[in-house]
């Protein structure tokens, strides 16, 4: 707030608005209503900080005075301070559900007046604030999103020049040259792939990604999604096993969306996965629902990060342990493309060492 705070009261009784006037009238703008409709239409065409409300008023009693000004004025902290010369308990609750933030009693101090206004005052004054650092920061996170969306458009054609080219120059390569020439392939992949799970959250979050529904089987799913990652899996001393009851049962999804899911999933095991151990894949088919998890054998997660593993741009680091590194995005994906299926994305313990992702998904789309 800038200037001098806008105070209102409505009272009946010119002796009390004479009295707020002057004890308040030095620092503040006071604005005078002997009742609650006076009031009211004082409110909508002032900026007003501060509701000094009496009980009892001609037209009707303070407390539907109260709450209808509160409705009215949802946005943002109204302080509305009842006064009152009523000091029983059951009308101190009837102002209370009205919505009434505290009570000055009739006849009121001067001294208590000055204060209790300062006191609200100073609260609106800070949830103003408040509002508007958090109107900054909504603001920024939109500017965020532009350049990421920016970012995403201008990377996606020089990546695939950079395949192209890679491919072209592969051709001809031996020993040495082919094998550098392999690793850059597989590092531009692990690129393009973050851009386009850049582009796909971006996507649903703003519910303008179209699920392309089909006919699938979550076994079809896991071994594609096994076959993308299998050299890598190789070149780290990997295994990938996919273990299968009922996975062959028909569901309705968005095959290419939930396949990066299970990649990002897949990928996240191989990372943290001890040498010469196996990522394993569980797909379970049931009467309502299909269910895939992801085994490793890392160090897992704890217990105090597992409600947050799947939030956005979220890492586990633990001091003395294994750390879980990376963008952040790659669970959170899985987290919204589960949820955009009408499913639930998890993580547990694994038995002997590890954790087990698992998302579970419906058969009949939702």
């Amino acid at each position: 707030m800038s200037g001098a705070s806008r105070v209102l009261v409505v009272d009946d009784e010119p002796v009390n608005l004479a009295l707020v006037r002057a004890v308040l009238g030095a620092e503040h703008t006071v604005f005078e209503a002997r009742d609650a409709a006076t009031g009211l239409a004082i409110l909508e065409r002032e900026d007003i900080d501060l509701v000094l409300l009496d009980v009892r008023l001609p037209d009707m009693d303070g407390f539907t005075a109260c709450r209808e000004i509160k409705q009215r004025r949802q946005e943002g902290f109204l302080p509305v301070l009842l006064l009152t010369a009523l000091a029983d308990q059951e009308s101190r609750n009837a102002g209370l559900e009205a919505g009434a933030d505290d009570f000055i009693s009739k006849p009121f101090d001067r001294k208590e007046l000055v204060l209790r206004a300062r006191v609200f005052l100073r609260l609106r004054a800070q949830d103003e604030h408040i509002r508007q650092q958090l109107d900054e920061m909504h603001r920024l996170d939109q500017l965020k999103d532009d350049l990421t969306s920016l970012l995403i458009h201008d990377m996606r054609n020089p990546l695939a020049g950079i395949d192209g080219m890679l491919w072209v120059l592969r051709q001809d390569a031996t020993g040495d040259a082919a094998a550098a020439i392999d690793d850059a392939a597989l590092a531009s992949r692990h690129l393009r792939d973050a851009v386009e799970d850049l582009l796909k959250i971006r996507l649903i979050e703003q519910g303008e990604l179209e699920l392309a529904r089909e006919p699938v089987t979550l076994r079809q799913i896991a071994q594609q999604a096994v076959a993308t990652l299998d050299g890598e899996a190789q070149a780290r001393g990997l295994a990938i096993e996919i273990e299968c009851d009922r996975g062959d049962q028909t569901f309705t999804a968005d095959a290419g969306l939930l396949r990066r899911a299970v990649e990002n999933l897949i990928a996240n095991a191989l990372r943290y996965t001890r040498p010469r151990t196996t990522v394993t894949l569980t797909v379970h088919g049931r009467d309502d629902t299909v269910e895939l998890a992801v085994a490793d054998r890392g160090p897992g997660v704890p217990d105090a990060f597992k409600a947050e593993v799947f939030a956005k741009y979220r890492t586990i680091d633990q001091s003395g342990a294994r750390q879980r590194r990376g963008s952040g995005l790659g669970l959170y994906l899985v987290k919204l493309a589960t949820e955009a299926h009408g499913g639930v994305a998890s993580v547990e313990d694994r038995d002997a060492g590890g954790a087990v992702f698992r998302i579970k998904l419906p058969r009949v789309a939702s």
